[in-house]
């Protein structure tokens, strides 16, 4: 099959939502591709329609790609807060009721925390980590610095997201995101990190206000064989608004620890994302 028939076949493959009972809940994913698995877990308000620029192209390029909704995001039902532990367990059962059996993790953001947790509490579940402008530094006043950050980090941030970021946050309700970014501020992601067994790379936007380099610097050391890797364009939503770079980066370490047996090229040009 040729590339752009490759990527086709896995954006309509993407385009479509699919439900799993996990947990005893009803939870949406998206799905594409064949070959090593890679779960993408969405950060704080999300849900897994916010990685249309990284799902396709990444199935094409010889994953099998999987994006859940955690708990009370998009229409996934949920609680009024989701604690990090409590996301880390929501994709085990997620995982487990598809039958998925050890595969690579990719968070951003607040889920970052997420998939540390997972690959720590059970190591074998986890060929890899990919963590996209992960929080969880444990810096004094660490909500406050972020939320000014945040504020910093806005008019860096393309329009074309303003799209997902408002539908999402508005099911999700305010207090369900504020409640569970809270709790998330008492999660020690270094901690966390010096447990975790397999190899892991953080990816960094160079424009990015939230997440300091140190803390990235410091938790690729925590993690084996982890490394840092900076997109020169990529503010807090690297995984969107640096989409191509960081899907090669995705697709070079993956390869690297989990080698697919079709290696092909590179990941195609992301699709223009539609809300």
């Amino acid at each position: 099959m040729s590339a752009g028939a490759r990527a086709g076949e896995t954006a309509v493959a993407w385009s479509h939502a699919r439900w799993a009972e996990a947990g005893g809940a009803r939870v949406r994913y998206r799905e594409a591709g064949d070959g090593p698995p890679l779960v993408l877990v969405h950060g704080l308000g999300l849900s897994c329609d916010f990685w249309v620029r990284n799902g396709p192209p990444l199935a094409a390029a010889g994953f099998r790609v999987l994006a859940p909704d955690l708990p009370g995001f998009g229409p996934t039902p949920g609680p009024g807060v989701v604690p990090v532990a409590a996301q880390a367990r929501a994709v085990a059962a997620w995982a487990d009721a598809l039958g998925l059996g050890p595969a690579a993790y990719l968070g951003h953001s607040v889920s970052c925390q997420a998939v540390l947790e997972l690959a720590a509490d059970e190591p074998a579940r986890a060929t890899g980590l990919v963590l996209a402008a992960p929080t969880g530094d444990p810096v004094r006043g660490r909500l406050l610095r972020q939320a000014a950050a945040f504020v910093l980090d806005a008019p860096r941030e393309p329009l074309d997201l303003i799209p997902f970021l408002a539908r999402d946050y508005l099911r999700a309700g305010p207090l369900r995101w504020l409640r569970t970014w809270v709790s998330a501020g008492r999660h020690d992601a270094l901690a966390v990190a010096a447990r975790v067994r397999c190899p892991g790379v953080v990816v960094i936007g160079k424009r990015d206000p939230v997440v300091r380099p140190a803390f990235a610097r410091a938790l690729a050391e925590a993690l084996p064989r982890g490394r840092v890797a900076v997109a020169e364009r990529g503010a807090h939503a690297v995984v969107f608004d640096a989409a191509d770079d960081f899907n090669r980066e995705v697709a070079a370490f993956l390869r690297e620890v989990v080698n697919p047996p079709d290696r092909g090229a590179p990941p195609p040009p992301t699709p223009a994302a539609a809300p």
